[in-house]
């Protein structure tokens, strides 16, 4: 019993110690941004957006011309300001006293079993209106398998956001949400999607987009967790590398992921969130070159 009693505890000791230190990890800045009704249609379209050209010729991701005045568009566009060279409207209804774009603290990290995301930011002062009474915080985290989603690599997981989604320009109906136009789960053309949710008792979600968002099915994901520490909020996720599941996609060493993350603050949902560009991350492969990559160091 003895012996039984000891490894018991050496278990439980591992599974502690398997968290990063979090002091040892460099945190990279990304400022994520009100998007209103900024489509995947509209952000490619050349009338409207006039970097069409470098993103489709060039193969430019939009985080390096955007990364450094993200919050500026956000501030235009939730204010119902005309944007783009179309001078677009992309939110005819702002939401009173939300602002344009939070800063947010990402750290990564992973081991021999799992990644690990850690997000750190100041909410804004909340407001009256509650789209989602449950949750006053979702975080969710999309990536493709390795450059196997068309465009991921310019504009992350822009490419589930339409038009004709629920709350946006030309809705089919109010249910529709996330999809990919060339998805195929077969063949790995999906993107995967962990979530964190702040309500009392609501659980974390583990799913994917493809023809349509689904949010069970995935088998990869261990943990995620989210508290207030003072003024912040923290979000932490565990995920297996393996993956192992409907819609997860394995994490390996020598490939690069497009990714993007988005934060419902404030009790929102839908289309009123606040969402980054299009990211890319590897293990322990520096690439200083690109401006929105993040290398994930082992622990």
């Amino acid at each position: 019993m003895k012996k039984l009693a000891m490894a018991m505890m050496v278990a439980l000791a591992g599974s502690v110690w398997a968290a990063p230190d979090w002091s040892r990890v460099a945190p990279r800045k990304v400022t994520v941004f009100y998007p209103g009704q900024a489509s995947l249609e509209w952000v490619m379209n050349k009338p409207d957006h006039s970097a069409v050209p470098d993103i489709v010729d060039k193969k430019r991701s939009c985080a390096k011309c955007h990364e450094g005045d993200a919050n500026e568009i956000g501030d235009k566009i939730v204010k119902g300001v005309a944007v783009g060279s179309s001078k677009t409207v992309l939110e005819p209804s702002p939401p009173k006293g939300k602002v344009g774009s939070l800063p947010v603290m990402l750290q990564t990290a992973y081991d021999a079993d799992k990644i690990y995301f850690r997000f750190e930011w100041v909410p804004p002062q909340n407001g009256d209106t509650k789209l989602d009474p449950k949750n006053e915080v979702k975080l969710t985290i999309m990536f493709d398998g390795g450059g196997n989603v068309d465009g991921s690599n310019q504009n992350g997981c822009w490419a589930t956001c339409h038009q004709d989604l629920r709350s946006m320009k030309s809705p089919k109906d109010d249910k529709k949400t996330k999809y990919l136009k060339d998805a195929d789960l077969a063949a790995g053309k999906f993107m995967d999607l962990i979530q964190y949710r702040s309500g009392k008792g609501e659980k974390a979600m583990d799913g994917f987009v493809a023809t349509s968002r689904e949010m069970e099915g995935g088998k990869a994901l261990q943990k995620a967790e989210g508290k207030k520490e003072g003024n912040k909020w923290v979000v932490t996720f565990e995920r297996s590398l393996a993956g192992g599941g409907k819609g997860d996609h394995a994490i390996v060493a020598g490939k690069t992921y497009n990714f993007g993350f988005a934060i419902h603050e404030d009790y929102s949902n839908a289309r009123f969130h606040y969402v980054s560009l299009g990211y890319q991350f590897g293990l322990d492969k520096a690439v200083p070159e690109v401006k929105n990559y993040v290398n994930v160091v082992k622990q």
